[in-house]
C-alpha cells in the first residue's frame, strides 16, 4: 500500500502536468493530499477504536483506489480534488493501522521493538513508488501501466488485511 500511494503522490503534479493541468492546479490538487492526510489520522484512529481494525483497514485501503480510478480515467476538475483526498485518506491511515494493530496482535510486552520493525519496513516500502511511477512513464510514455499495477496492489492489500483473524490481544473493558 506504501508503495503503491506514494509512488503516485510523489509524480502526482507531474502527472497532471502532463496531462494539460496547469501547475497551479496540479500542485493545489497535492495541497489537497496533504490537507487530507490529517483527515485520514484523524478519522482512522475512530474508526479503528470502534470497529474490528481488519475490516476497518481493507476499507481504508480500498479508498485510495478510487482516486487511482479518477486518475486513470483522466477526469478534471472537482474529480481530482476527490482523487487527491481518497489519496491522502490512505495515506494518513496507514501508520496508524500499524500501530494499532501490532498492539492488537502481538500485544504491548514488545510493542516498541516489534513496531520499529513494523514501521522500518513500512519506511523501506514508501522508496520503490516513485521509482516505479517514472520507470513506468519512460518506458511507456504513460502513467497508466503503473496506476494499474498499484491499483492491483492495494486490492491484494485490502484482501490480505482483512483475512487477518480474531485480536491475540484484545483491549479489556474496564471494571
Amino acid at each position: 500500500m506504501v508503495t503503491a500511494i506514494n509512488g503516485i503522490v510523489g509524480h502526482l503534479v507531474p502527472l497532471l502536468t502532463d496531462r494539460g493541468f496547469a501547475l497551479g492546479q496540479a500542485t493545489a490538487t497535492l495541497s489537497a493530499v496533504g490537507l487530507s492526510t490529517i483527515a485520514g489520522r484523524l478519522l482512522s484512529g475512530y474508526l479503528l477504536d470502534r470497529f474490528f481494525a481488519p475490516h476497518v483497514a481493507a476499507a481504508l485501503f480500498l479508498l485510495p483506489l478510487a482516486g487511482v480510478g479518477i486518475l486513470a480515467a483522466g477526469a478534471g476538475g472537482p474529480a481530482l480534488i476527490l482523487a487527491a483526498i481518497a489519496l491522502g485518506f490512505g495515506l494518513g491511515a496507514e501508520v496508524d493501522v500499524i500501530g494499532f494493530m501490532v498492539s492488537r496482535y502481538f500485544g504491548l510486552r514488545s510493542y516498541g521493538g516489534i513496531y520499529g520493525c513494523m514501521f522500518a519496513i513500512f519506511t523501506r516500502g514508501d522508496r520503490p513508488g516513485p521509482v516505479l511511477m517514472g520507470l513506468s512513464f519512460d518506458e511507456t510514455r504513460s502513467y497508466t501501466l503503473a496506476l494499474a499495477v498499484f491499483g492491483v496492489a492495494l486490492v491484494c492489500a485490502s484482501v490480505l488485511v482483512s483475512r487477518l483473524g480474531r485480536y491475540n490481544f484484545p483491549a479489556r473493558r474496564p471494571t
